[in-house]
């Protein structure tokens, strides 16, 4: 039964303390989990049915899409936070520290080695494995294991953000007609209030999802971290193996299912600690790294 369970789901080590830390990362998770439900349960009982009918067969379809969206982004959200990709010391001891070591760096803060491509972040207090940044609304930083995860819940978010703006910026422009009849703002209704700020945090949501995609984007089909933007030309290495394989470097083995929903287990290709640089005759070499000793 067990051994059926696991080709469904992920195998990884799991975060043993899930907080948030800084006061940034809480604003911005409580706005997203408060404020997006919230604005959901206005969409449903006030927005949608203006154009469908609860009664007829769009309602419950729209309703039933919004919250599959909806399920997704959350879960996304959830497997961000609780996969653990910091880097894994008791491994490392087990490398065999008298080969050469290549592209590894020693952590001042940790007092501990750090494979390439893994740098430390001050608010999780500990070196990241393929670290690209810290999100703030997961409270933890994006790396190596969850790098999927962080990737499904912009492009959820972008879907789920871009479907309730068509239905609000109709209902707004509609609200906002209404509004010709006044002649102070302190007219408006409670329900007119009510849509204008629900229609601003669908804004917000929709601006802050197609920002991240666009930011997002070249890194993860080029094989490139935001970390990585910052380091000088002699620092940097080519780790683009093509768009195919970046994306497979994320999404693993399974990435035509495993964007459907976190649950789905998709081995990564590499280990976080073990990379390939792609020469300029478009080889790969691997780089590396220590053997790890032979265990008795």
């Amino acid at each position: 039964m067990l051994a059926s369970l696991n080709r469904f789901f992920p195998r990884m080590r799991l975060r043993r303390d899930v907080q948030l830390i800084s006061k940034m990362d809480i604003f911005c998770h409580l706005v997203l989990v408060i404020c997006l439900p919230v604005s959901l349960l206005y969409e449903f009982i006030a927005v949608i049915p203006k154009y469908h009918s609860p009664g007829g067969y769009a309602y419950p379809l729209i309703v039933t899409f919004i919250i599959l969206l909806f399920i997704n982004v959350m879960a996304n959200l959830i497997a961000c936070m609780l996969v653990d990709i910091s880097v894994d010391y008791d491994r490392i001891k087990t490398f065999d520290v008298s080969d050469e070591c290549v592209n590894w760096r020693h952590c001042k803060i940790c007092k501990a080695l750090a494979p390439p491509r893994s740098w430390h972040c001050a608010t999780c207090g500990t070196c990241i494995l393929t670290r690209d940044h810290h999100c703030n609304f997961t409270g933890c930083c994006i790396g190596h294991q969850n790098y999927r995860y962080f990737t499904c819940f912009v492009l959820y978010s972008f879907v789920l953000s871009s479907l309730l703006m068509f239905y609000n910026l109709k209902y707004f422009i509609w609200s906002m007609g209404q509004l010709t009849h006044l002649t102070h703002f302190s007219d408006m209704t409670f329900i007119q209030v009510l849509h204008n700020s629900v229609f601003s945090l669908n804004l917000i949501y929709q601006i802050f999802s197609t920002g991240m995609i666009i930011l997002h984007a070249p890194f993860v089909l080029k094989g490139e971290l935001i970390g990585e933007r910052n380091l000088k030309d002699k620092d940097k290495h080519n780790y683009d193996a093509g768009i195919y394989y970046n994306l497979r470097g994320i999404f693993g083995q399974h990435m035509h299912v495993a964007w459907i929903f976190p649950l789905f287990a998709s081995q990564l290709p590499g280990d976080g600690y073990n990379w390939k640089l792609t020469t300029k005759d478009k080889s790969t070499e691997t780089i590396a790294t220590f053997h790890s000793r032979p265990t008795a």
